[in-house]
C-alpha cells in the first residue's frame, strides 16, 4: 500500500514552556493519590491530521540507523509472549546479542524493558520494578534521550569497570531502542519514526520524567512542516525496529530518532489490539 494520510500528536509550543519546563509523573497510585483524577504533568499536546506517513517497504532503499535514525532488523525472537519475568529476561539477553551482532559492538548493556498494549488499565496498584508491567501506547512524538540525559544513563547503567575500560578516546557509546510487534500481523497503532535529517534542533523540547526512584529527561517534538514520517505496514514480529535515541559521536549523522505510534487509517475492521515489545540498551562500538 502506498503512504497513509494519519494524526501525529506533537507537543504544542506555549508560552508556558518559556518559565516551566514541561514534565510528567510516572507515579503509582497509593491511599492518598490517584493518578487518574489527579493531574500529574503539565503537557499539552495538538493533533495535526493529514500527516503523510511514507511505508518503508516502498522505499528504494531501506533506510539505515546512521543515516535516518533507524532502520529494520530481520530476526526471529524466541519469544511471542512474555508470561514470566524470566521471559523479560531472556529477550533482554537475546536482545544484547542482536545489537552487539548487528552493530559489531564490543559491549550491550540493555537496562529497560517495556511491554505495551493498546487497551484502558484499571488498576489500584502499580510496581514499577515488574518486568511484565504493560503499558498502553506512550502520548506525543518524543525521543527517550537528550544531549544532558544521555551521559547520565550512561553513568547509572554501566558498571564501574566498564566505565573505565571504554569510556575514553577510541569507542562511540550509543543508546539504541528496538520495537518488536506481538501481534503476528499489526495493524492496530503502529509505530511511525522520524528521520533525524528532517528535524531541527528547535524542533526538540526537553522535559522532565519524574519516577520515584530518579527524574529522567527526554525530548517532546514540536511540529515542522518539513518532517518526514515513516513507518512499516503490516509489521510482523520478526521485523523489529532499532532507532537511535543517544550518540556521543559528534557529526551530521543520526543521534536520535522522535517515534510515537497512531492510529492507522488501514487497518481492519476489528484488528487485534497493538501489543509489543521495546527495549533500550547502552551500546558501545569502536569509532
Amino acid at each position: 500500500m502506498p503512504s497513509v494520510q494519519a494524526n501525529i500528536e506533537y507537543l504544542q509550543k506555549l508560552s508556558l514552556y518559556d518559565k516551566e519546563k514541561p514534565y510528567w509523573c510516572f507515579l503509582p497510585p497509593s491511599e492518598s493519590f490517584d493518578p487518574d483524577a489527579q493531574r500529574v504533568d503539565n503537557l499539552e499536546f495538538e493533533d495535526y491530521p493529514d500527516i503523510q506517513i511514507e511505508d518503508i517497504r516502498e522505499l528504494n532503499e531501506p533506510p539505515k540507523i546512521d543515516d535516518s535514525g533507524f532502520e529494520v532488523l530481520s530476526h526471529q525472537s524466541k519469544f511471542s509472549k512474555f508470561d514470566r519475568a524470566d521471559d523479560v529476561f531472556q529477550y533482554v539477553s537475546e536482545t544484547e546479542e542482536l545489537l552487539r551482532e548487528r552493530m559489531d559492538a564490543v559491549y550491550v548493556k540493555c537496562y529497560d524493558s517495556r511491554l505495551r498494549k493498546n487497551a484502558m488499565f484499571q488498576r489500584t496498584q502499580l510496581d514499577l520494578n515488574d518486568p511484565l508491567l504493560t503499558e498502553g501506547p506512550a502520548r506525543g512524538a518524543h525521543n527517550d534521550i537528550t544531549y544532558s540525559s544521555g551521559p547520565v544513563v550512561i553513568n547509572r547503567y554501566l558498571p564501574e569497570d566498564i566505565q573505565k575500560k571504554f569510556l575514553k578516546p577510541g569507542y562511540r557509546i550509543r543508546i539504541v531502542n528496538t520495537w518488536r510487534t506481538l501481534n503476528p500481523v499489526l495493524e492496530d497503532r503502529p509505530l511511525a519514526l522520524c528521520d533525524s535529517r528532517s528535524v531541527d534542533p528547535d524542533d526538540l523540547v526537553a522535559a522532565d520524567r519524574i519516577i520515584p526512584a530518579h527524574v529522567g529527561e527526554v525530548y517532546y517534538l514540536t511540529y515542522n512542516p518539513k518532517h518526514r514520517w515513516l513507518w512499516l505496514e503490516k509489521q510482523t514480529p520478526v521485523e523489529p525496529f532499532a532507532f537511535v535515541m543517544y550518540d556521543t559521536k559528534a557529526g551530521s549523522h543520526a543521534r536520535f530518532c522522535p517515534h510515537v505510534s497512531f492510529i492507522n487509517p488501514l487497518a481492519s475492521d476489528g484488528a487485534a489490539p497493538r501489543e509489543s515489545i521495546e527495549t533500550r540498551s547502552i551500546v558501545i562500538t569502536k569509532k
